[in-house]
Parts: structure tokens; C-alpha cells; sequence
């Protein structure tokens, strides 16, 4: 049995039995169309921390899509995991990333790192063309990115 509320703007989330978890679709155009968004909330959905967080990663925001265009780019680089075949550049890199997930942690922390205290940590994960086992991870924290990473 699924349990659902409707949040403005995230639209209708869904949540198993007496899970946590929160699940939905989310667009985000800017960067890069559509993913799953799994939230770590609490039974009655997602903290006021969370939809906050949220609600100014949904904004659009040329400067934040321009600052994960150079940091994907400068960790793929540094990672040496492209293929000769494609060309990646803050260009290029756009077309390459397949949005996949969104997740939303119950704290400032996330894999490789933590935020500011009070805040929620968002990981952003993208496919690309040379893999579908890992993501490269943007984790967004408080409005700014922190260091990206793989899993």
C-alpha cells in the first residue's frame, strides 16, 4: 500500500507501507530534464529543511548549471574515464549527461563530504555514455556544489 501527498512544487510524492522514503519524478530543464527524486524524510513526508533545499535547486540558475558543467568536466578529467571518441568540454558536457536521481539526505552530509549545519545535502546523479553502473555525482549543498565524486 503506497501513501501519497501532493507538495507544491515538487508535485506528488509516494511512499511504501509506513517508509520514510519519499518518491517521485521531477523535471528540472536546466539541468537537464527529468529524474527520480528519492527524498529521506521522515512518515509525513519530506522536512521543511528538505523541500527548502529543494525548492532552490528547482530554480533555474545559469550560474549553478555553468559551475557543474566545469566541475563534472574538470572530475572527469582528472578520473581519466572518458573514451577517446568523445570530445568533453563545458560545451559538450550537457549532451553526455543523462539525469538519472536525485537524492535528497536527512542531513548536511553525503558521501564524500558535508555542508553547512541545518542544511540538507542533495546528490544530483547523471549517466553517461561510457558507463551505466556509476553515477557521477553533484552533491548541492545550501545553493553551492561541493566535490563531485562517482558511485
Amino acid at each position: 500500500m503506497y501513501r501519497t501527498i501532493d507538495l507544491m512544487p515538487l508535485g506528488v510524492l509516494r511512499a511504501k507501507g509506513k517508509s520514510k522514503v519519499w518518491q517521485t519524478s521531477l523535471s528540472i530543464p536546466y539541468l537537464g530534464g527529468d529524474f527520480q527524486l528519492v527524498i529521506h524524510g521522515d512518515v509525513n513526508g519530506p522536512s521543511a529543511s528538505q523541500r527548502t533545499a529543494l525548492t532552490l535547486l528547482i530554480e533555474p540558475s545559469e550560474t549553478l548549471r555553468d559551475e557543474i558543467a566545469t566541475k563534472v568536466v574538470e572530475f572527469i578529467h582528472v578520473c581519466n574515464i572518458v573514451p577517446v571518441e568523445f570530445k568533453v568540454d563545458v560545451v559538450t558536457v550537457w549532451s553526455l549527461l543523462t539525469p538519472e536521481l536525485i537524492e535528497v539526505h536527512t542531513s548536511h552530509e553525503y558521501a564524500y563530504g558535508e555542508g553547512e549545519l541545518g542544511t540538507n545535502a542533495i546528490s544530483i546523479g547523471y549517466l553517461t555514455p561510457w558507463t551505466n553502473e556509476q553515477l557521477i555525482q553533484v552533491p548541492f549543498l545550501n545553493r553551492k556544489i561541493g566535490v563531485i565524486y562517482s558511485e
